[in-house]
């Protein structure tokens, strides 16, 4: 069974825009992945394609999903949608516009990225 997560990317950032020291590490990963799924679909060079090369989220207690999201930004600009291709997970991202991952690709404010700091995970 496909699940479907309809997020706001904001959501888990802190105030600065950044992931919070003392995340749960399940949420910092889903934060991640959309991340680089903003990332994919904000750069300019890789817009017009849904490939990507962010790797499927499904993992505890379900079979590993290998395959690779596709995503698209919806019309109008304001969310992006992403589907794997072999399990049917899904969802819809919002709240991207101006975070370290949107590479300006978007209609939204660019806000510049923050060096990388070391967190209770490494660096983020």
């Amino acid at each position: 069974m496909s699940r479907t997560w309809i997020t706001d990317i904001r959501h888990y950032l802190d105030d600065d825009g950044e992931l919070p020291i003392g995340i749960p590490a399940a949420a910092a990963h889903f934060a991640l992945f959309q991340g680089a799924i903003v990332s994919w679909v904000t750069n300019p060079c890789t817009k017009a394609d849904p490939a990507t090369n962010v790797p499927c989220f499904r993992r505890r207690g379900k079979p590993l999903c290998t395959e690779e999201v596709e995503a698209l930004l919806e019309p109008g600009g304001g969310s992006i949608a992403w589907k794997c291709p072999v399990c049917g997970d899904r969802g819809v991202i919002s709240g991207w516009q101006g975070t370290r991952w949107d590479r300006g690709g978007s209609q939204g404010p660019r806000r510049p990225n923050k060096p990388m700091q070391r967190t209770a995970f490494g660096r983020r």
